[in-house]
């Protein structure tokens, strides 16, 4: 068996845990693949190989990022297009995303058992298009696609169309559209529902809409969701489209950003038997609480 581990090094107790994977599979004919830049962390072990991260993913038969949510987003949708298995194992702060805690490696003998369930989510794709319809840009993410403001302080004008038909204009620092597994994340903090993470759909949700009837709505996964930008070219106002928090692109004035659901979805892996609102209980009420 190959596995692909993928550490947010050097941040939170990414170093620590990593080491204990290496330690926990020493003795079992498992062979693990972590990118060259984790050389000068990790312990020297005769079942750690060393490759470049675009090898890695198609080479594995299963991924184990271990961070916080953000590096478990940041890996599920290579983990996806490579039709790869993904765990999380929490090294940051909430870990929503995770299968596992830091302190759980010892469970990690499931994967070689086979004693694990592999639980699909879908995943969106975002692709930009310029005002004479040429796409230039297209992303995949696992949680969200936002439309926004950027770093100005001044908010855009976007409008909505929902297979094909106009459904809402907006003036607001911008526009979410969350999978379920997303639900908990930007979209939940902009007042926008928490969906199971099994359920198929697209949440949208505006950011600070100057109106008093926006309000965020469930769209069927099979819809298509196309947001225009309308902020005046003259204007120092910019639309922006981020993805699961990488690097903005911006959207030309007059384009669109085109989303709907990704063809291929991310395979999660679970070894515990909590269910999601056991995670929700947890991490996002009791946590809260105290």
């Amino acid at each position: 068996m190959k596995i692909t581990v993928l550490p947010n090094l050097p941040y939170g107790d990414s170093i620590a845990v990593t080491n204990a994977i290496i330690s926990h599979f020493a003795k079992d004919d498992v062979q693990l693949l972590l990118p060259e830049r984790a050389k000068e962390y990790i312990t020297k072990s005769d079942n750690v190989i060393l490759m470049p991260y675009q090898e890695i993913m198609e080479s594995c038969d299963i991924v184990i990022a271990v961070g916080g949510d953000g590096t478990v987003t940041k890996y599920a949708s290579d983990a996806a297009l490579h039709a790869k298995p993904i765990l999380g194992i929490n090294a940051g702060h909430l870990g929503f995303l995770s299968g596992l805690e830091k302190g759980e490696i010892s469970h990690l003998s499931a994967l070689i058992s086979g004693e694990y369930e592999i639980k699909n989510r879908m995943m969106l794709h975002a692709q930009i298009f310029d005002e004479d319809g040429k796409e230039i840009f297209s992303e995949y993410c696992v949680n969200d696609a936002v439309i926004g403001r950027g770093q100005s302080s001044r908010m855009v004008d976007l409008s909505m169309e929902l297979d094909g038909k106009h459904l809402s204009n907006h003036r607001a620092d911008g526009i979410i559209i969350a999978t379920p597994t997303g639900s908990t994340a930007y979209s939940m903090s902009a007042g926008g529902p928490v969906a199971d993470p099994l359920i198929e759909c697209m949440i949208v949700t505006p950011i600070c809409s100057h109106s008093l009837s926006a309000r965020s709505i469930v769209c069927s996964s099979e819809s298509t969701i196309l947001l225009r930008n309308h902020s005046d070219a003259q204007d120092i106002r910019k639309a922006y489209l981020t993805t699961d928090s990488r690097e903005a692109v911006e959207v030309p004035f007059g384009g669109c950003v085109r989303i709907k659901k990704a063809e291929k979805s991310i395979e999660f892996i679970t070894i515990k038997s909590q269910s999601f609102y056991d995670i929700l209980k947890e991490k996002m009420i009791e946590r809260n609480l105290g």
